[in-house]
């Protein structure tokens, strides 16, 4: 599978297998080096793809908190961020601590503290997926020849480096509290 990430104002329905044309990408890689064309000439087949920022859903519980959802199905992410598989292993950490303490006999409030743990995070994580792709999509191709690494994607250690476990196990009581 090739991809070909780029600006696109048009307005289609969302679908994993909308029908894209070849002219379309051609315009896209206009100015390119001739061997890119002759590369998507090869091309059996174009889906148009739209890659689409979702704010995550407003509850990720179910009202007797039986069922809860992690990942994307709760939070999805650009490939921009660079984080949806990363959101989704935190997201079972901190269902796992939540489980563990709140113990057999308090599930559903274990559950509605794993959401309460995570979403605030997780929405800021998910904004660093759009304004990485905002800064690719607006970058000065002449500044960026001279100085490739102003278009890096950002590193940002409250991203890299926040241990879940670590925050599940020091905010599960007080979370729970604020529950009740």
């Amino acid at each position: 599978m090739r991809a070909l990430i780029h600006q696109d104002e048009a307005d289609i329905e969302e679908s994993w297998s909308f029908p894209g044309k070849l002219e379309d990408v051609f315009k896209v890689i206009q100015g390119w080096d001739p061997i890119c064309k002759a590369i998507v000439e090869k091309t059996p087949e174009v889906v148009d793809w739209k890659l689409v920022y979702r704010d995550p859903l407003p509850r990720w519980v179910s009202d007797h908190g039986r069922i809860a959802l992690l990942g994307d199905s709760a939070h999805p992410f650009l490939p921009t961020s660079a984080q949806g598989a990363t959101q989704a292993m935190e997201d079972g950490v901190v269902l796992a601590v939540c489980l563990k303490r709140g113990g057999k006999a308090n599930i559903p409030n274990a559950v509605r503290a794993y959401q309460e743990i995570r979403y605030d995070r997780v929405k800021a994580v998910q904004k660093t997926g759009e304004t990485t792709r905002d800064m690719w999509h607006k970058a000065d191709w002449d500044k960026v020849a001279k100085d490739p690494e102003s278009i890096q994607m950002p590193r940002e250690d409250w991203v890299f480096k926040f241990d879940a476990e670590k925050n599940a196990e020091e905010t599960f009581d007080e979370v729970v509290k604020q529950l009740s």
